[in-house]
């Protein structure tokens, strides 16, 4: 044991379940806190079992929680704890350890045996991604890996992530029905983290070391293909140059990710389905319009879609998902489906399924789609550029939009904008004092009044209260009918309230108080949220019950208001593109 074992004071605020300015605050308060061992001045490090003995003595060391007391062990185990996940996670996954490693990590298994292995390895795989995430390395969104499985329809079927990081992608395949996974990563600690997540899973799963140039996988014909590509150019181009795979052309030393995309094409059985998510560059570059024009003459790419900034990391890149199909004598795309997407993520997601769907039944796109989405000839789009980026090939359609369909968006937002003043909640002034006693998160979870869960294939049911685990803006919501059987996803928090104890619309209300937003979030160019954090007031169901009703009303005026700037907004764009096509006239 590592008696000598250090923390900082980020470690210390989530040790009591404080801010990293309580910290701060005892420091100057109490003359008895520990004094720094180590780090800098501008970061200081303290003995941990002094902190411990501290937090004790002055009763701030809140009930832990099973990861708590995991983490515990591991930093009193260790002298890099964040570093030794991967560690403990081959050591939690063997089903045979030797003398010196049970001996070494006897703490931290006595803990994950308490917990369960399998929650104790969600718990490691949670906690990797969140480091990482601090180092600047992250993971791909649950709201974009769900939205890559729905687009492939994984269910029932065989799918890999050639390079899958921490398992985000696989996890989300499991989640939504896949029938086996199978992914790789040159990195050994990644494979480690992703046979965690992956661990327990429902269906086969395996993950191995691999890579674009020791691929583990050379004789898969997988159904599917999802890839969130590493970035950066360098991809091996001259030990690989003459690799079989790429019947598309030889990707130049910076395309790195039309090799990916080769890759991709060449794990797939004829006929299977390839997402993969890309930066915006890949569709245009110099370098690489030789292989997109060959892409498009063998029929292989079938849709191209940029999202909108932030829906993913990093947050100030609107990356681009490229939809293909391994050719056959069935499917041959001879017809590209282009869409800009943009907007709140439900409102995306709605219109990306839209535009795929409409254009895989072989149908005209949905009006309400004239200006985001455009299907083109391929042979159209081999023009000396072979520039994909949709939003250079969509205005020119915006004639399509009939003087008829402005006509009526114009009257449903007339319409919209009566109906909406009704929708204002009326205020009463009160008593000016909010509830005094609180009580925090965390707390409600250990009396047993709130249940939280974490976990990616957990079923969502209406009246849970769903939190991102991951910035930059925390949209808390209240699951309806609509969500009801859907698998939560990645990076979010469910909250299931206890029924005759905790209101969940009430929970939620106060769970978005500006208050508790500063609380749960961490500072960070990735912030992280932690929702155990929040305080709530202490109040009888009654007073809760009137509290939901108000708060109730006022998300169903948020919602009124968001509808109505959208629309707005689509209204002044079809008027003016309608002007300039001459679909409207001027007089």
């Amino acid at each position: 044991m590592e008696s000598g074992a250090e923390v900082t004071a980020v470690e210390i605020a989530r040790l009591a379940g404080v801010g990293r300015a309580a910290v701060s605050n005892w420091r100057r308060r109490f003359a008895d806190f520990p004094q720094p061992t180590g780090g800098t001045a501008a970061s200081p490090a303290f003995r941990l079992s002094d902190v411990e003995a501290w937090l004790i003595a002055h009763d701030r060391l809140p009930e832990p929680t099973g990861a708590d007391r995991l983490w515990r062990a591991l930093r009193h185990g260790s002298a890099d704890p964040d570093g030794d996940l991967p560690v403990l996670a081959r050591v939690l996954l063997s089903s045979w350890r030797t003398p010196a490693e049970a001996r070494r990590h006897a703490a931290v298994l006595a803990v994950a045996d308490e917990m369960g292995v399998g929650t104790a390895l969600a718990a490691v795989a949670d906690r990797y991604a969140e480091v990482r995430a601090r180092r600047g390395v992250v993971a791909t969104s649950a709201q974009v890996a769900a939205l890559m499985c729905e687009l492939a329809q994984v269910a029932g079927q065989t799918v890999l992530d050639p390079a899958c990081r921490s398992g985000v992608l696989l996890a989300a395949a499991v989640a939504h029905g896949a029938a086996v996974v199978a992914g790789q990563d040159p990195d050994a600690d990644h494979v480690t983290i992703a046979q965690a997540r992956l661990h327990g899973a429902a269906v086969p799963a395996e993950v191995r070391a691999g890579g674009l140039g020791a691929d583990a996988y050379p004789e898969l014909r997988a159904d599917v293909v999802l890839c969130d590509p590493p970035g950066g150019g360098r991809w091996g181009h001259d030990e690989l140059g003459e690799d079989p795979r790429w019947a598309y052309g030889v990707p130049p030393r910076g395309e790195g990710e039309l090799a990916w995309v080769q890759h991709a094409l060449a794990r797939l059985r004829p006929g299977g389905t390839a997402v993969l998510l890309l930066p915006p560059g890949v569709a245009q570059r110099p370098a690489g319009r030789r292989i997109r024009r060959e892409l498009l003459r063998q029929g292989a790419l079938r849709a191209l879609i940029t999202l909108p900034a932030g829906v993913t990391p990093p947050h100030n890149t609107r990356l681009q998902l490229w939809l293909l199909r391994r050719p056959d004598t069935a499917h041959r795309a001879r017809e590209v489906l282009l869409v800009e997407a943009a907007g709140l993520w439900d409102e995306t997601r709605a219109a990306v399924l839209a535009a795929v769907r409409a254009y895989e039944a072989g149908q005209a796109l949905p009006e309400e789609l004239a200006g985001r989405a455009v299907v083109r000839e391929a042979v159209e789009l081999s023009d000396e550029d072979v520039d994909l980026t949709p939003a250079r090939h969509i205005p020119a359609e915006q004639a399509l939009v009939t003087a008829d369909l402005i006509v009526r968006r114009r009257d449903e937002l007339v319409d919209l904008l009566r109906r909406l003043p009704v929708t204002v909640p009326p205020v009463t002034p009160g008593g000016g004092e909010p509830p005094a006693a609180q009580i925090t998160v965390g707390d409600l979870v250990k009396k047993g009044l709130v249940a939280l869960n974490t976990d990616p294939a957990t079923v969502v049911r209406p009246g849970d209260v769903l939190v991102p685990s991951i910035g930059p803006r925390v949209k808390v919501r209240v699951a309806g009918p609509a969500d009801d059987g859907r698998p939560l996803g990645a990076q979010m928090f469910l909250l299931r309230t206890r029924a005759g104890y905790v209101d969940p619309w009430c929970f939620a209300g106060f769970l978005v108080a500006q208050a508790n937003l500063r609380r749960m979030t961490s500072p960070g160019s990735v912030p992280r949220v932690d929702v155990r954090k929040a305080h709530l007031p202490r109040l009888p169901l009654t007073t809760q019950l009137a509290y939901a009703g108000h708060f109730r009303r006022l998300r169903e005026f948020e919602d009124a208001l968001w509808l109505a700037a959208t629309a707005g907004e689509e209204v002044a764009r079809m008027v003016g593109e309608g002007l300039v096509a001459g679909t409207l006239g001027s007089g």
